[in-house]
This record gives C-alpha cells, sequence and structure tokens, in this order.
C-alpha cells in the first residue's frame, strides 16, 4: 500500500473532529488517534494498555523522575540497532510494511503524522518521512521546530538519534506526544511573562529574545535553547551540534532532542549522550535493568517495561543511569562557555 492510499484528510476526519475546532493540526491529530483506536485492533489495544501503567517519582538531585512500568514497550526498549539486525529485517516505517489499517495526515510533502501503536504518553504520534531515508538531525533541526508550533502549547516534538533511542535508526523520523506533565519543565521558567499573541510588543520581545545555557540539578546533562526567532534557534542549535560532533567519531553527535513551543517562543532542551544504554542493560540476574534511555526517558519520563525492575528502581539507580549515558557535564559547561563568550563589538559570532 503506498503513503497516498494511508493518507486520510479533514472529511474523513470529521466525524472524530470536537466541536466546531479543528481546522488546526493538533485537533487534527486528536481525531486521528480516535479514527485509528477505532478502525485499528492493535492501536486500541495500545491506548488500553496506557490506561494500566503505573508510575512512581524519584528524587535526581533538585529534580524528580517519572518511572513508568509499561510492559508494551519492551519491543522498543530492547529493540537491536545494530547495522547487521537494522538492514536484515523490514523497515516497520516505510508505507510497504504498515498495518493494513492503518492511516495517517500528511504533513507537507513529504511527512506523514502516524499514530504510535505502542505509546509511552498520551496522544502518541510518529512523524515519518515518506522517503526511506537515514535518521539524521543535520538539515532537519527547522521540522522539529516547526512541528513544535504547528502542533501547539499542549505537545511537545522530539527527535531520537539513530544510536541512543531510535529503533528505526535507518528510517527518518520524529514524535510527537502530549506535554502534560513533562518533568524537564518543571521549575525552568517559573518567573516566566506570558507573551501575548496579538501585541506587537510580545512580538519584538520575541523576535529579540534568545537564551543558552546548561541546565544543573536534575542529574544529566541538557543544553537549553529558548527564543522566538526561527532562523537564530536553528542557528545555534545546528552550532552546539556542530561542536558536539567534534567529540565523536560517529555520523553524528549522541543527542536526543525535546522542543516545546508558547506563544511566540520556542524551547529547546538537547540532551548530549556519552553512550546509549547503561551496563546495567546488558548486566545479568540481579543485575540487570531494561531501560534504555532515549529522548521521553532522557526529559524525565524513565520507561521500563519489566515490573521486578520497575519496582527495583530508585532514586540512587536512576541517577547512576543518567549520568554514565551522559555526556560529561564539566566538559559541555566548557565547551558551551568557550561558545558563548562574546566577540568583539562589530566581530560576527562565527
Amino acid at each position: 500500500m503506498s503513503w497516498d492510499e494511508r493518507i486520510i484528510g479533514k472529511r474523513e476526519l470529521s466525524p472524530y473532529l470536537a466541536g466546531e475546532e479543528g481546522s488546526d493540526l493538533g485537533s487534527l491529530a486528536l481525531a486521528l488517534i480516535e479514527h485509528q483506536r477505532e478502525h485499528w485492533p492493535q492501536l486500541a489495544e495500545g491506548y488500553a494498555g496506557l490506561q494500566e501503567i503505573e508510575t512512581k517519582r524519584v528524587r535526581v538531585e533538585e529534580s524528580e523522575a517519572v518511572i513508568q512500568h509499561n510492559p508494551k514497550r519492551i519491543r522498543s526498549t530492547g529493540a537491536a540497532i545494530d547495522k547487521a539486525t537494522v538492514s536484515g529485517r523490514p523497515c516497520f516505517l516505510c508505507a510497504d510494511n504498515l498495518p493494513e489499517e492503518e492511516k495517517g495526515i500528511a504533513y507537507g510533502d513529504d511527512l506523514v503524522i502516524l499514530c504510535n501503536p505502542f505509546p509511552v504518553l498520551d496522544h502518541h504520534l510518529s512523524i515519518v518521512q515518506r522517503e526511506h531515508i537515514e535518521q539524521k538531525i543535520e538539515g532537519n533541526v527547522e521540522t522539529l521546530l516547526d512541528l513544535a508550533r504547528d502542533f501547539g502549547p499542549e505537545f511537545f516534538a522530539l527527535y531520537n538519534g539513530p544510536e541512543c533511542g531510535a529503533s528505526a535508526p535507518d528510517h527518518l523520523h520524529f514524535q510527537v506526544c502530549s506535554r502534560d506533565g513533562l518533568p524537564i519543565e518543571e521549575h525552568v521558567f517559573d518567573d516566566e511573562p506570558q507573551l501575548a499573541e496579538d501585541c506587537s510588543y510580545c512580538e519584538e520581545t520575541a523576535r529579540n529574545s534568545f537564551e543558552l545555557f546548561t541546565l544543573g540539578g536534575c542529574g544529566r546533562s541538557v543544553v537549553v535553547f529558548r527564543g522566538g526567532n526561527r532562523s537564530e534557534m536553528v542557528r545555534w542549535v545546528n552550532e552546539v551540534l556542530h561542536e558536539l560532533g567534534q567529540t565523536t567519531d560517529g555520523a553524528e553527535p549522541l543527542v536526543n532532542i525535546v522542543c516545546v513551543y508558547d506563544t511566540r517562543l520556542w524551547t529547546v532542551y538537547l540532551f548530549p549522550r556519552a553512550k546509549h544504554r547503561p551496563a546495567s542493560f546488558f548486566a545479568e540476574g540481579d543485575q540487570r535493568l531494561t531501560v534504555s534511555p532515549g529522548a521521553i526517558d532522557m526529559a524525565g519520563v524513565v520507561v521500563v517495561p519489566e515490573r521486578a525492575h520497575f519496582d527495583k528502581i530508585d532514586s540512587e539507580l536512576i541517577t547512576g543511569i543518567f549520568a554514565e549515558v551522559s555526556m560529561n557535564r564539566d566538559v559541555l559547561n566548557e565547551l558551551i562557555d568557550d561558545m558563548c563568550s562574546l566577540p568583539e563589538a562589530g566581530e560576527p559570532l562565527w
């Protein structure tokens, strides 16, 4: 089945739209989920499972993480992403290999919005490139920002690097989820003023606003970008990615990225990684923990498919896992400080 055959439009989704609203992308996506829950049994089963998950909150330095027992995520958490395995299996994000019932919404000419049949959070969506091209952030930061803006402030968009969280490293895709209760956001911008949509002063403030800093007290390395100028945001995210790339031999630096959009302002959380999985993932017996952090985990919702492992995980264990898989914070802080050293007046930034 081709992508054109899988695309459904507003007319087919109209019975699932709430009230008179529905022209915005977020509303269409919610309607898609309801349509697919009715027509695709696997998705209905996935959302039924989401209602049964258990969670607990644990302390991580000055912050908290939500530990989520989600048995249906075992396939993704334990996915083999080595080149031999990936090249030897059909790509599960290509149109021909999707379940017959799976339908989606077109996003531009190149991407399709699909429902994730194994949701971690409510309204969990995959945004998939129509062509089978590799997972990479180079040249795609703009798309991540646009997704966060177009879905609106009730959602967040994310990117998992091909070697640290993407279960389909051979096929370009992003994800979008409900933003409600995203731990990494708690208390970061508590006292920030709210910008209005129809306000020339707010528009000027957003256009000229930009912040770049590392976030402390959360047990892992995080670079935060915040601003209202899309070009400037893209420029700085790409510059940090370039600098991080100088520290690795891989095709791209090990990163997870989460992006949110409020009125006129984007906030990007970039998690530089030291490795994909902690040693406990490969351990035997009582030492084993099936925790394989991707962007959602690094943002503070840590998925644990095994019940015994969920029961075992405490503050000390999850703090150790975050520290093990994150880039050294002192090294990261030095890198960002060097980048943010202001040039003499009149000199270009680079």
